[in-house]
């Protein structure tokens, strides 16, 4: 017997189509509520995007190389980063002289 299909799920996997093109893939669970929320069976790695390209100004990408070092699990420590990750965004845009 074939399991039933909810209309979340049916709405998921619609929706996993119109991102994907591919008719084939389709959204795994459904979630327990009525959030948005897509669990794919397999990543294609070539697809992720990197979490930023380097700008060529050192101190932006040093910056920025400090959020790419967080430990997802570990969210105690995120707030602290994203503090020091600003602050040092702030102070970069600071110093930079303005174009005339």
């Amino acid at each position: 017997m074939e399991p039933e299909v909810t209309d979340s799920e049916a709405g998921a996997s619609e929706a996993m189509n119109e991102l994907t093109g591919d008719p084939t893939t389709t959204a795994v669970g459904a979630p327990a509520d009525d959030e948005d929320v897509l669990l794919l069976e397999e990543v294609d790695e070539s697809l992720v995007l990197p979490v930023w390209e380097p700008t060529g100004e050192p101190r932006v990408d040093a910056a920025l190389d400090r959020l790419v070092e967080l430990d997802p699990d570990d969210v105690a420590q995120h707030a602290t980063v994203f503090d020091e990750v600003h602050q040092a965004l702030r102070a970069t845009l600071t110093d930079l002289e303005p174009s005339s």
